[in-house]
């Protein structure tokens, strides 16, 4: 019968984390049950394999009752066995806790105390720390490294005064472009002020020879009205040498706006030659702002290879034990392998950065 049980239900003790001795227990409180299950199983074959009728129904019925008997018992054993192991769960949280209150007071104060000098470290590192950041507050305002109290002197010297020297070549580049830029816009006003008394000065010439032409234009044309009525019979040489003269005051007119024309032109030329000066100009200041940005990672990164320096240093100055096992003796010959290589791997490597 019992085999029949097994077969009939298969649980893995070990899959629950129970011993075989308890897993049989627990068993023991199913058994019952199961035995029953086990006596229901050839009744319930007979009865699926019948041609479905009014007795067949009715046997299925009475077997469908038993098995809720079955069931209905189950469950009772599982609610008093869980509370069981509930009660007992909670039981074994008491003991638990009574030992955590006797005792936790106890092992924060021998903590303190185990831990005294080590605190007294961490005490001395932050204040370090806090004294270092507001030094290199005034010359790196956007990040504070947050191992500067665990730095060598000499190292945090060295990277103050890099960071200093950083900082005043920063500062020192930004006042001359700013001298720069002040000049150049001087440059360009003036040039402008130099360009409208030019303009103001050509308006009044040619406002000045349109006077004059015009002066001449009616002194010639009141001289022509006066030789008409004098000089009848000269009135053919007169048209002629009054088209002479109109020709020659044209050409003089052309020649005129020839040569506005022509400073107009070497004006633009002048203006052009200015613009691509400028642009040239601020060309060189943005390469000369990317060579700062350069030289700035270049002086971020020296902190990182001193770091990867002195962490080699550490590895190299590591002692060994003597062992006597030739095993043993063998493991440590291989780590020490290892450690070379990894050595030489940063040395190597932080030559790069």
């Amino acid at each position: 019968m019992k085999a029949e049980v097994k077969s009939l239900v298969k649980i893995n003790p070990k899959d629950y984390g129970l011993t075989e001795t308890k897993a049989q227990e627990i068993e023991a409180m199913f058994a019952p049950m199961l035995a029953k299950m086990v006596e229901l199983e050839d009744e319930f074959n007979q009865i699926v394999s019948l041609e479905i009728n009014q007795e067949s129904c009715l046997r299925a019925r009475h077997l469908r009752l038993k098995y809720v008997k079955v069931r209905t018992g189950t469950a009772d054993i599982h609610r008093e066995l869980k509370a069981f192991y509930l009660n007992g769960g909670r039981f074994v949280d008491g003991w638990k806790n009574a030992q955590l209150f006797a005792s936790q007071g106890k092992e924060q104060k021998l903590s303190e105390i185990e831990n005294y000098y080590e605190n007294l470290e961490r005490e001395r590192i932050a204040k370090l720390q806090e004294k270092r950041s507001a030094e290199l507050a005034s010359y790196m305002p956007d990040f504070i490294p947050p191992n500067l109290g665990e730095m060598p002197e000499n190292v945090w010297q060295n990277f103050l005064l890099g960071n200093k020297t950083a900082y005043e070549v920063r500062k020192a580049a930004e006042l001359k472009a700013e001298q720069d830029r002040i000049a150049k816009e001087k440059a360009e006003a003036e040039e402008q002020e130099r360009i409208r008394q030019e303009n103001e000065r050509l308006k009044k010439e040619a406002v000045e020879r349109e006077r004059v032409a015009k002066i001449e234009a009616e002194k010639r044309a009141k001289q022509e009205a006066e030789r008409i009525k004098k000089e009848q019979s000269e009135h053919k040489a007169r048209e002629e040498k009054e088209r002479k003269e109109r020709e020659v005051y044209e050409a003089k007119l052309r020649k005129e706006r020839e040569e506005r024309q022509r400073i107009e032109d070497e004006l633009r030329a002048k203006q052009q030659a200015e613009e691509k000066e400028r642009r040239e100009a601020e060309a060189k200041i943005k390469a000369e702002e990317a060579a700062r940005r350069k030289a700035e990672r270049a002086a971020k990164l020296a902190p990182d290879k001193e770091k990867l320096e002195k962490l080699a240093d550490v590895l190299s100055a590591v002692e060994y034990p003597i062992l006597r096992n030739p095993e043993a003796e063998l493991i440590m010959k291989k780590v020490k392998e290892n450690q070379e290589r990894v050595i030489l791997y940063i040395r190597e490597q932080s030559k790069n950065l």
